[in-house]
């Protein structure tokens, strides 16, 4: 047996050269450096290198023969090759999982006697037939699975292409040529059309219903034309590889045009060079196909196929093999993973003595390789090893030395490679790339709910109608919503009238597919409110302004069907604290209008800011016009000609107050009953921003001045400057006299009265306020605390329980509130600011405005409205105007003025912590208002 013998000489060095390079080069390399506990290479050091053909010279060569001949005829297999082989198995048969993939290819001795060759000698067919059974049987022993299971698509196709035979004419041979392939792809002869019916698509087709027959008929004949064709990239495969091959020209025709001349009637007409070259690049390329570096389906190789062949010579094969890998090599300088080991007498492939420098390292072999190879050089891929048998003497001498054993390296083993690249590996691949997925999608979810102004929770959902427009800014949530999003406003006392908007945005949108008659009017509630802040008193005003729409809303939505009744459907908006982010929100807003035309304009805003101007211009810019319901400042009616305001101005609240002061001047005693000097202080705020405040002191300052009242202005910074609200208050308890505060209800109010508190409470000047404190007082919780500090304050309008007796508008309006809103019954939960009522009248105004313009046969967008709006008045026998629940709207009937004609002030008193109803003054048109109210001059034109 071969693995009794002993080796040869040069045995040793074979096996340790091919131990160094029968695995993937990035498996070695990893091996090499865990032994080293080096840091690992760049990747290019892991990429595959080019292997040489191991040729292996032995003469006199062993075939294991006592002769070392073998018969004529016979294969033989060298003694080196099946020691190798046998050093290839560390386990022998017992476990042939450990085996080294390898196949070996016994060929029969032919080597003539003659002399080296002084050069290559052109290929002959005899050669090529030897090259073909040769290259036939190292196929079928690679495709053997302990051999590595290896296909041979390419190699296959071009040999069953040499085998067929078409003899008709050439445009009747093509369509035969088409005709078998297809039959072959389908399981079916490789012949003429005589055995179509032995295919498989012929046995098929009879057990097929008729539409499937059709579809077999047709277009799976077109894939498979496609598919032989080679045109399509990935779908050709092994048609599109030798399509555009470079050994056989393929003509103009393409793929059938080069089959053609590759069937068995016609490749004795090629070079037959290049048919070795086309069988040689196709078996290569077959290896390569098989060698990828990750498997996911089929078959994943940890170590090179080795291929044993031998004995070579000129006329069996087994040179031209070697010549033709070397030169495919050498045409494509690219990597193929072949290990080809070969034996035989002399040094192929010109039959050449072994070099002077027989024991070449592999390393000095790559020094040499890439350079040969350029140079097209056969020898370049070559790594010679002489192998000698060793010499046993018959009658050793007993003084000569034993003989020396050469020390053979470990047995070859097979490696089972990385899980990942083997098909085993697609599970943890397939599960990491499913958890990537799986957790780009949870945190893209995590980020747009926290973009979308959410805590960081999940969001699922995928789709909504507005919340998409919704977005966390500078840590302020703003933007636009239906409802839909919770976190706009999220605050609890907010909650119930966000849930009432969505429930009859609802209903609206059911209501108009019920009654296509009635126009929609989509109306945009703005507001600038912190959502950061968790104290609920922060969203009063809001609440109310939003809950006064809702009323609105549903009024509509319960009203019948009449053609000129719109549909109201109600868009939620946020600009952030003091309209931080109002032009971004305009913009929005803008957009919605462009694709929504039943957005017909904006309501709402609470706070008169340079901010809110730009927002006003913005939403002019795009079409929408601005019905405020509690702006005041006078500056706000020449921001923009489409803005309105349901609320008196500034200059209307100071003449109240101016008329009310010289009113107690008069009696020379406070409303509370102390003394009250000549003289004023108006605290303001320092913000040049604030347009409201900066307005209403300067024109309290000279409705006082015209009065004989000394005034002082004061400025306190509600950003804590050195005199903050606080101080301001300190200070105020030193003026005697009128105490006027123009500033901001929220916050700086109740620092202010601090501020009395802590220095002046039982010894308190009387304190007169604008009508932004009417947001202060609306919170219950807060105000009540105040029960030492007695002041009024002006209020644009007036819920019931401010009023000895309410007028029947008010009454019916808080009616329907107290319905939609049951916590307004409460002590705690009505508010005291008429904002609620105040919204209510500015979207009332538009839809009367919708209604006008139905009734006239108008088309209704936001520039009709806003013309619409004017008219609304009795001037001139309109009959437009209305009672409102604020007071009368009317805008006098002309363009010029955007605000309503003697819009009522009340002035509120405020003691024990508490308002007095009976105590409350309005001052409105002159019928039904004190005499010393003042009124509003007559419009012009």
């Amino acid at each position: 047996m071969a693995d009794e013998r002993r080796p040869p000489q040069g045995f040793d060095r074979l096996v340790r050269e091919l131990g160094a390079v029968y695995r993937r080069r990035s498996l070695t390399r990893k091996r090499s450096l865990t032994r080293a506990r080096r840091l690992p290479l760049p990747r290019r050091h892991l990429r595959d290198e080019a292997l040489p053909i191991f040729a292996c010279v032995e003469d006199p060569l062993d075939l294991g023969t006592p002769d070392r001949t073998a018969k004529p005829g016979q294969h033989a297999l060298p003694v080196v090759l099946a020691l190798l082989s046998d050093h290839l198995k560390p386990a022998g048969e017992s476990a042939p999982q450990r085996q080294v993939p390898h196949a070996v290819v016994p060929l029969e001795d032919k080597s003539p006697a003659d002399g080296p060759d002084a050069a290559l000698k052109a290929v002959s067919f005899d050669d090529l037939g030897e090259l073909v059974k040769l290259l036939d049987r190292a196929t079928v022993g690679l495709n053997v699975s302990l051999a590595g299971g290896y296909d041979f698509a390419r190699y296959d196709l071009v040999r069953w292409l040499m085998q067929a035979s078409f003899p008709d004419t050439k445009p009747r041979r093509r369509t035969q040529l088409r005709r078998a392939l297809y039959r072959r792809a389908l399981g079916g002869g490789s012949g003429g059309e005589d055995q179509a019916a032995d295919g498989l698509l012929a046995k098929l087709q009879d057990q097929l219903p008729s539409w499937l027959r059709v579809l077999s008929l047709w277009l799976i004949p077109a894939f498979f034309w496609l598919r032989h064709s080679g045109r399509v990239p990935v779908l050709g495969g092994p048609y599109r590889w030798l399509r555009g091959q470079s050994y056989v020209p393929r003509g103009d025709d393409g793929f059938f045009d080069l089959g053609l001349r590759l069937t068995a009637d016609h490749w004795d007409e090629q070079d037959p060079e290049w048919l070795a070259g086309l069988l040689v690049g196709a078996f290569l390329e077959d290896l390569r196909s098989g060698f990828r570096p990750a498997v996911w389906f089929g078959r994943y190789r940890a170590t090179h196929p080795i291929l044993m062949v031998g004995p070579i010579s000129r006329t069996n094969g087994g040179y031209l093999l070697v010549r033709m890998v070397a030169a495919v090599r050498n045409d494509t300088q690219r990597f193929d993973p072949l290990l080809l080991v070969t034996a035989g007498r002399k040094v192929p492939p010109l039959a050449g003595e072994p070099e002077s420098s027989p024991n070449e390292s592999l390393a000095e072999w790559r020094a040499r390789q890439h350079r040969e190879s350029l140079r097209r050089r056969i020898g370049a891929w070559l790594l010679i090893f002489s192998i000698g048998s060793p010499r046993v003497s018959r009658r050793p001498r007993r003084t000569a030395p034993p003989a020396v054993q050469p020390e053979l390296p470990d047995r070859l083993e097979n490696v089972p490679g990385p899980l990942l690249r083997k098909p085993q590996g697609r599970w943890p691949v397939l599960a990491l790339v499913l958890m990537l997925i799986a957790g780009s999608y949870l945190g893209f979810g995590v980020l747009q709910d926290r973009r979308h102004c959410g805590g960081g929770e999940l969001k699922w959902q995928v789709y909504e109608s507005a919340t998409a427009t919704v977005t966390k800014v500078d840590g302020d949530c703003v933007g636009v919503t239906d409802g839909t999003n919770a976190l706009l406003f999220p605050s609890q006392s907010f909650a119930p009238v966000r849930a009432k908007i969505l429930e009859q945005n609802k209903r609206a949108a059911e209501l108009s597919q019920a009654q296509p008659e009635r126009p929609v009017a989509t109306l945009v509630f703005m507001a600038s409110a912190d959502d950061r802040s968790l104290d609920a008193g922060v969203f009063t005003a809001e609440r109310e302004q939003l809950a006064g729409l809702a009323v609105a809303q549903a009024v509509q939505l319960n009203k019948p069907e009449q053609r000129y009744e719109p549909i109201l459907r109600v868009l939620i908006a946020n600009a952030g604290p003091r309209f931080k982010h109002a032009a971004r929100v305009a913009e929005q807003i803008g957009r919605l209008a462009a694709g929504d035309p039943t957005i017909v304009a904006v309501v709402g805003m609470t706070e008169s800011r340079r901010s809110t101007q730009e927002m006003i211009q913005r939403l002019a810019a795009a079409g929408l016009p601005t019905v405020a319901a509690t702006l005041t400042a006078d500056s706000m009616v020449d921001v923009s000609r489409m803005y309105l305001q349901v609320s008196p101005q500034n200059r209307r609240e100071a003449a109240v107050a101016g008329a009310y002061v010289r009113k107690l001047l008069a009696t020379g005693k406070d409303p509370f009953g102390r003394p009250l000097e000549r003289r004023a202080t108006v605290y303001k705020s320092d913000d040049p921003n604030d347009t409201y405040s900066q307005n209403l002191a300067k024109d309290v300052q000279l409705e006082l001045t015209a009065a004989g009242v000394p005034v002082v202005l004061t400025s306190y910074s509600p950003s804590g400057g050195e005199l903050d609200a606080n101080r301001a208050g300190r200070d105020a308890c030193d003026r005697r006299g009128i105490v006027f505060f123009a500033g901001r209800g929220q916050v700086d109010f109740e620092s202010f009265l601090g501020g009395v508190q802590d220095r002046c409470r039982a010894n308190a000047p009387y304190i007169l306020a604008g009508d932004d404190v009417t947001k202060w007082a609306a919170d219950r919780s807060v105000s009540a605390r105040n029960r030492s500090v007695a002041f009024q304050y002006l209020a644009l309008s007036l819920a019931p329980d401010l009023l000895a007796a309410a007028p029947p508008e008010s009454s019916d309006f808080y009616a329907r509130l107290a319905d939609l809103f049951p916590y307004e019954t409460t002590d705690r939960g009505r508010s005291l600011d008429g904002h609620a009522a105040l919204s209510y009248d500015a979207a009332y105004s538009v839809v009367l405005a919708v209604s006008y313009l139905r009734r006239d046969s108008i088309a209704v967008n936001g520039g009709t409205v806003w013309s619409a709006l004017q008219s609304i008045t009795d001037a001139a026998g309109a009959q437009r105007a209305y009672q409102g629940v604020t007071g009368r709207i009317d805008y006098g009937g002309s363009v010029l003025r955007r605000v309503p004609v003697n819009k009522p002030v009340a002035v509120v008193t405020f003691q024990n912590g508490r308002p007095v109803p009976a105590a409350t003054v309005v001052c409105g048109a002159r019928a039904g208002s004190p005499a010393w109210c003042p009124v509003d001059a007559a419009p012009p034109g």
